[in-house]
C-alpha cells in the first residue's frame, strides 16, 4: 500500500468525525443572540467607562502641571461626556423588558396556614387497605395530614367516587372493604399542589387584611411599609394597641390584636403573645379603673380556617363601675339563650381560673415562691387557654386576665356576628348601630 493511499485513509475518518461534530452542533437560538448581545452591550459600557476615566486623568493631570493641550483635552472630555449622555436608551428599556418578562420564583414556606411543617418526605401515593398498615405508617400518616384527614372525610371521599351508592346497611356491608379503603400517602405532586393553595389562600388573606402592614412597592424598586387602616395608639414587640375604625361604642372602646397576621382566634397564640395580651389587659384595667370604670374584653371566631377567618381580636369595652358589676349575669343569660334547647357543648364554659391551683401550700420561702411560680404560669396560660379549643369557632368574654365565660359555636352561620356589642349595648342603653 502507498503512502498516499495511507494518509487518504487516514483523513476520511477525521473528515467524517468534523461533519458529524458540526451536525451535532446545536443550531444558534435567538437566545444566544440576545446574550451575544447583552455581552456586546457590557463591553461596551465597560469600554466607555475605562475611556472616559483615562480621558479625565489626562485632564486633571494637564491642569496640574498647566500643560498646553489642556484646551484640547477638555473638549475632547466634553465630547465625550456628551456621547454617553446620549446614548440611546433602547438597549437598556430591552434590558428592563425582559427582566421584567421572567417569571417571578417564589420560596414555598416549610409551615402551612395553621403554622405547622409541611411534610417533606418523598413518596407515591397509593392505596392501601387500612388493616395493612404499622404503627410506624400510621404516624407517618398523622404527621403527613395534620389530623385534618380523618376517617369521616375518606369514608366520604369513596361514597363519593361511587355511583351506585345506597344508603342502606346491607349495601354498606358488602362493601365495607371498598368502601374503607383510603389513599394513606400523598404523592410528591399532591404536597406541592396543596401548598400552592395553601399559600395562594394565605396571600389573598393577607391583601384583603385591614389589621396588618402591608409592603408596597415604589416605581424606583423601594418598598415601602403602609400601617393599618386601624388607628394605632401603642405598639409592642407582638401585639399593639388599635382604635376601631367604625364608630366606637363609647368613649375608650378598643383592640387588642397581634402585629403579625394570626388568623382563627387568639387561641393559636404563642406564649409571648401572650404575654404581652395579659399585660395590656392590665394596663387597661388600671387606666379605667382610675376613671371610676370596669372594663370587659371579648373575642368572637366563626371560623377557624386561616383562609376565612379574619385577623383576630380582643375588644375592650369600658363599662360604669355599676354595670361592671352584674356583667356576668348579663352575659351568662345572653350565652344561655342562644341556639337550640339541645346542644353538644355546653351553652356556658366557665374559664375563670380556680382558687386551689394557686392556694399557697406552706409558709416557707421555697413553698411560698413555689406557689408564686405556679399563679404565674396559670395566670399566663389563662383558663381560657386551658378550656377552650382552637378547633372550634368560639365566642369568649373576658372579665379580668383571669378568665371568663366561652362559648362553643356550633353553627357560625347563625351566630350573630356582633353578640357581644349587642349585650353591652343591652347594658348600657345605648341605640343600635
Amino acid at each position: 500500500m502507498s503512502d498516499s493511499h495511507r494518509e487518504r485513509l487516514s483523513s476520511k475518518p477525521t473528515r467524517d468525525r468534523a461533519r458529524k461534530s458540526r451536525s451535532r452542533s446545536p443550531a444558534h437560538s435567538p437566545r444566544d443572540g440576545h446574550r451575544r448581545k447583552d455581552k456586546d452591550r457590557r463591553s461596551n459600557v465597560v469600554s466607555y467607562g475605562t475611556n472616559l476615566n483615562k480621558l479625565r486623568a489626562k485632564v486633571l493631570k494637564a491642569r496640574i502641571q498647566k500643560s498646553p493641550e489642556l484646551s484640547q483635552l477638555e473638549k475632547q472630555l466634553a465630547a465625550a461626556t456628551e456621547g454617553v449622555a446620549e446614548q440611546p436608551t433602547r438597549e437598556r428599556n430591552d434590558g428592563s423588558d425582559r427582566s421584567s418578562k421572567q417569571d417571578n420564583v417564589v420560596v414555598l414556606p416549610q409551615v402551612d396556614s395553621h403554622g405547622r411543617l409541611l411534610s417533606t418526605s418523598r413518596n407515591k401515593g397509593k392505596d392501601v387497605d387500612s388493616d395493612e398498615l404499622t404503627i410506624k405508617q400510621m404516624a407517618r400518616i398523622e404527621r403527613e395530614t395534620q389530623g385534618e384527614n380523618t376517617g369521616d372525610r375518606e369514608l366520604a371521599s369513596q361514597i363519593a367516587k361511587d355511583a351506585g351508592f345506597t344508603n342502606d346497611l346491607d349495601y354498606i356491608d358488602d362493601n365495607s372493604e371498598r368502601l374503607l379503603k383510603r389513599s394513606t400517602v400523598k404523592s410528591d405532586d399532591q404536597k406541592k399542589q396543596a401548598a400552592i393553595r395553601d399559600y395562594n389562600a394565605m396571600e389573598a388573606a393577607l391583601r384583603k387584611c385591614d389589621m396588618c402592614f402591608k409592603q408596597t412597592e415604589n416605581a424606583d424598586g423601594s418598598t415601602l411599609l403602609r400601617p393599618p387602616e386601624y388607628p394605632m395608639v401603642a405598639l409592642g414587640n407582638r401585639v399593639c394597641l388599635m382604635l376601631p375604625n367604625r364608630e366606637p361604642m363609647n368613649d375608650g372602646h378598643c383592640m387588642i390584636a397581634p402585629i403579625e397576621h394570626m388568623a382563627g382566634g387568639t387561641l393559636k397564640c404563642d406564649d409571648d403573645m401572650w404575654d404581652e395580651i395579659g399585660n395590656f389587659m392590665k394596663c387597661l384595667m388600671r387606666m379605667f379603673a382610675e376613671r371610676r370604670q370596669g372594663v370587659v374584653f371579648m373575642e368572637t371566631v366563626l371560623s377557624v380556617q386561616p383562609s376565612r377567618a379574619g385577623h383576630c381580636m380582643i375588644e375592650c369595652i369600658p363599662l360604669p363601675m355599676d354595670k361592671a358589676a352584674d356583667v356576668a349575669g348579663y352575659f351568662k343569660e345572653a350565652l344561655l339563650s342562644l341556639g337550640d334547647e339541645w346542644s353538644q357543648n355546653r351553652k356556658v364554659i366557665d374559664t375563670r381560673l380556680k382558687a386551689a391551683a394557686v392556694a399557697p401550700q406552706g409558709d416557707n420561702v421555697k413553698d411560698q415562691d413555689g406557689n408564686h411560680r405556679r399563679a404565674r404560669d396559670a395566670i399566663r396560660r389563662g383558663g381560657f387557654r386551658n378550656t377552650m379549643t382552637s378547633q372550634l369557632a368560639y365566642f369568649h368574654v373576658w372579665f379580668d386576665p383571669h378568665g371568663g365565660m366561652g362559648h362553643v359555636i356550633e353553627t357560625p352561620d347563625a351566630f350573630p356576628q356582633w353578640f357581644g356589642r349587642e349585650v353591652v349595648a343591652g347594658m348600657l342603653d345605648l341605640p343600635p348601630t
